[in-house]
């Protein structure tokens, strides 16, 4: 006979139990410190936020930490995107250097912010509009009523977008509009509505412990 494995009772605590009740108890009492007005009940869901920020500082510094070790090992080993390792980590320590002694909200840090990292997002939107515009030219090409449809509201909206077409015709410029306040906005709101059905969806199944993503 095939013996049963045994159940070690100390590792299905530490493992299952323990983080299935912890976070089903946190996540029920600050979903009803939303609904409940107390002057106890919002002293303790303050402290849990509070709790959480903290824990969620903890992680950014183990992400910056795997990321150093990645970058580590990617040198050591002389691989070909050694280069790039370099670079990656020596910015992080010149910017950790520069932040530190005034913290984020510095002149070091603003320095930083306004003249490297607003820049460098600017240069990469600017490098996304070709990648949108591929986008674009893949989608409309018509191969259905759908597609053609769509296709036809795109032109209606970037012809009525045009600033010469107030001078010429009032006509497209009403029709932008339509599109965007009524079939385009209503979309966008029942995009919301799923979105929002889904998260709500998705913390029911956290709270009652159907989806235990942190005790695996």
């Amino acid at each position: 006979m095939m013996q049963q494995p045994r159940i070690n009772l100390g590792v299905l605590l530490r493992r299952q139990i323990v983080p299935v009740a912890l976070a089903m108890g946190v996540g029920i009492v600050v979903l009803l410190g939303q609904f409940i007005t107390n002057a106890t009940l919002d002293n303790i869901v303050a402290a849990l936020v509070g709790w959480g920020a903290i824990v969620a500082a903890f992680a950014l510094l183990l992400g910056l930490a795997n990321l150093i070790v990645f970058h580590t090992k990617r040198i050591a080993a002389r691989d070909k995107q050694m280069p790039y390792s370099i670079l990656i980590l020596a910015a992080a320590l010149v910017v950790f250097l520069l932040v530190l002694p005034s913290g984020g909200t510095g002149p070091a840090g603003q320095w930083v912010m306004r003249y490297i990292y607003q820049p460098l997002e600017a240069s990469f939107l600017a490098l996304l509009v070709f990648f949108i515009a591929t986008a674009v030219y893949r989608a409309l090409r018509v191969r259905t009523w759908e597609m053609a449809l769509f296709a036809l509201s795109a032109v209606v909206v970037l012809i009525g977008s045009a600033p010469f077409m107030q001078v010429l015709s009032p006509l497209f410029p009403a029709a932008r509009e339509w599109v965007v306040n009524v079939p385009a906005l209503a979309g966008g709101r029942g995009i919301l509505l799923g979105v929002a059905l889904g998260i709500i969806a998705t913390g029911l199944r956290l709270l009652t412990g159907i989806d235990r993503p942190y005790s695996e």
